[in-house]
């Protein structure tokens, strides 16, 4: 029986696709009264491209709107200060920015850029570091787990990864690639549907040139994290070192993540469906989450309730995009949508 976690995943934050955590802001003037505004305005700026590309797909990054005064004044909500410091000329800090969630939604649309603002449920991911010296999963001093725990707030997106934590008693690196159960029993324990074994293995350490092979499994329900997937991430440049390699190939695969899920849920507006669909519930309270995860998905546009019992309803759903982005959707609500002899049907997802 695989062993329990002595600590939690270091999870992602709860995920609000319109705020941007962790924008680093820097500026000097006459003083440091007179720098604030500036590296406060600055960014504002920053935050914005941060949010654009993290809603919209890689390949329409050439035709994001850029961040001028006026759209700024339009687009942003608030900001917070989460750190700062200041010297006599200088104003050091970092900030949260809110965006207007209509606002975005209204610029995107105008410039007819696809875009995704549905969060998909948790992941798991357990990194394995594997060097000539021998392998590290559950170690403390896992030097591949420490590079995924520093990667930037900005990097955080719509899928929201929890790295598994060190701990004393944790499966063997063989028993997890012998016996998929044992990745399901983690899974299982903390509540995940979705997990990822990622693997580094170090090819080549010369000063400066340091090269790392990455092997991903995927045990799970979530189709846009396919099954399995390899690549190579090597950085050849003067000074680099293995902190600097993992943690660039720890941003890389975060960034792959992130366009395979929005390339699965991504709003297209030029695609619009209508669906009918039996709902069946376990009473009015199962009726009235149900009906409050419906309103909860940006993909659904309209929900009309055409009858309804005590036990089912029949709804008709108008949506953006295909049936299997609508399923997709859903599915991060916990609700199960699913054809059976023709007919559509859906209910809440049991735990």
């Amino acid at each position: 029986m695989a062993a329990h976690a002595q600590t939690t995943p270091q999870t992602s934050r709860a995920i609000d696709p319109f705020s941007v955590s962790g924008i680093a802001v820097d500026a000097s003037a006459d003083s440091a009264a007179a720098a604030r505004p500036l590296a406060l305005a600055e960014g504002q700026r920053r935050a914005f491209t941060v949010l654009l590309r993290r809603l919209t797909l890689p390949e329409d990054a050439g035709r994001l709107p850029r961040p001028s005064e006026a759209l700024l004044n339009e687009v942003v909500a608030g900001f917070g200060i989460d750190e700062e410091r200041t010297s006599a000329t200088r104003y050091i800090g970092k900030i949260t920015v809110t965006f207007r969630a209509d606002a975005v939604r209204r610029l995107l649309q105008d410039n007819k850029l696809p875009y995704s603002e549905t969060a998909s449920r948790p992941v798991l991911l357990v990194p394995v570091w594997q060097a000539a010296e021998g392998a590290k999963l559950w170690e403390a001093d896992n030097p591949w787990r420490e590079a995924w725990l520093k990667r930037p707030e900005t990097e955080g997106g719509l899928v929201p990864l929890s790295i598994a934590p060190a701990m004393t008693n944790g499966p063997s690196l063989e028993r997890l690639y012998g016996n998929p159960d044992e990745l399901r029993g983690l899974m299982r324990r903390g509540n995940f549907d979705d997990a990822l074994l990622v693997a580094a293995t170090l090819q080549q350490a010369d000063p400066g040139n340091i090269r790392v092979d990455i092997q991903i499994q995927h045990q799970g329900e979530a189709g846009f994290l396919g099954t399995t997937e390899a690549f190579t991430a090597q950085y050849s440049f003067t000074g680099g070192t293995q902190e600097e390699t993992l943690l660039s190939a720890a941003i890389e695969i975060g960034r792959r993540i992130e366009a395979r899920w929005k390339a699965a849920s991504v709003i297209d507006l030029e695609k619009q469906g209508q669906l009918s669909v039996a709902a069946g519930f376990d009473g009015l309270a199962d009726w009235n989450r149900l009906r409050n995860a419906l309103a909860a998905v940006p993909i659904v546009r309209k929900v009309e309730v055409l009858q309804v019992s005590h036990r089912d309803a029949q709804l008709l759903l108008d949506f953006y995009g295909e049936v299997a982005q609508l399923s997709t959707a859903l599915a991060q609500r916990n609700i199960v949508l699913q054809q059976r002899d023709g007919f559509w049907d859906m209910r809440s997802r049991k735990p």
